[in-house]
Parts: structure tokens; sequence; C-alpha cells
């Protein structure tokens, strides 16, 4: 399973027009499916820019072009794969919707493009196979869902990021156990906690 969090601050605007600031996160991670086993989550960081645009005073566009170290650790033994680190960038484009009298929260939901740039396999701290040899596909499709706490300076964010599409593109490592190979499942799960600025 992946969780990611993330923490956006955003600059806030008297007018109706579009807001574009930076976003910063934290996140944790897990590979799930059934082509590796024994995955536990792992911790990353997330970065980059988003934009805003409202339609009206309840709905809105909202976007952001960011850098997401994703990812898994696994429980195996000391001579076995023991973490596939990734790193995506990650495009989102949501619905935003704005929650209450005072329009101090809302939800976003969307879908998630990724595209994935680094890939690495590790056996303990030792890493063993680089992005061509892992065999995942680059880009991936998700489902994306946000709660936002909005700020006049700093504005957060609580979100997950589900892939709908298989990631495995012949996943199978040589030299590397546990066995792969096995054409299974490999889907991105992240949860998120950020800061808008």
């Amino acid at each position: 399973m992946l969780l990611s969090f993330s923490c956006i601050s955003v600059a806030q605007s008297s007018d109706t027009k579009g807001k574009l600031g930076i976003k910063t996160n934290i996140n944790m991670s897990t590979l799930v499916g059934n082509e590796f086993v024994n995955a536990r989550p792992k911790f990353g960081y997330t970065a980059g820019a988003y934009y805003s645009y409202p339609l009206n005073s309840k709905l809105g566009i909202y976007s952001e072009f960011v850098g997401n170290f994703k990812g898994s650790k696994f429980n195996n033994d000391i001579d076995e794969y023991s973490k596939i680190a990734l790193f995506y960038l990650d495009m989102p484009l949501m619905l935003e919707f704005k929650l209450g009298e005072e329009k101090s929260s809302g939800i976003l939901v969307g879908i998630n493009n990724s595209y994935l740039a680094l890939s690495s396999v590790f056996v303990g701290a030792q890493r063993k196979a680089a992005f061509n040899e892992i065999a995942l596909k680059r880009y991936d499709l998700g489902a994306v869902a946000y709660y936002h706490v909005y700020g006049d300076y700093v504005s957060f964010q609580f979100g997950i990021k589900q892939s709908v599409l298989n990631a495995n593109n012949g996943v199978n490592f040589v030299d590397i156990d546990p066995a792969t190979g096995n054409n299974g499942s490999i889907r991105n799960l992240t949860f998120e906690i950020g800061m808008l600025f």
C-alpha cells in the first residue's frame, strides 16, 4: 500500500483568477498486486507546482505537476530484494468542490497521469538493477482524491493516489530472489500529506 501525505501552501488572492503556487508533501507508498512478495510501506517526498482555477464559488479545476518518490520496501531475507525505489512525474487533473458556508475546505477528485522517470531495485543497501532492467511500464494512470484545508498563506492537503493500470511490463529479475516473472499485477498506492504555498 502506498501512502502519501501532502502539505501545500497557496498564495491567496481576492479576485477570481487562477492561483499558481508550489506544493510539497511527504508520502507513504507501496506496490500492491501479486508479482512482488512481502511488500511494506516506504516513505517518500513530493514537490512541484500546482494551478487552481475557480469556475464559480463552489466548483473549480485543479492540476499539478510534481516529482514523486514512490515505491515499496519488502520484508524479505537479507540476500533478497529489500526495496524498489521509483521516481514518477505526476500530472493529476481534478475537480475541486468547496465545502461549507465558509468555503474553508474542499474535496478534490480526478485522474492522475504519471511518467516513470527512474527506478531501482535494492538488495540490502546495494542497488542491483536500474530502470531498463526492472521492466515497469513508463506510463501510469490512476484515481486521485484530496481533502483540502484552505488557508490565507498556507493550505493543507491529505490525499490518496491509486493506480488502475498494471505496471508490469515483463518483470523478471536476474539473480535476485524471491523469484519474479510470474506476469503478476503491480500497482502503485500512495497516501500523501502536504502543504501548498
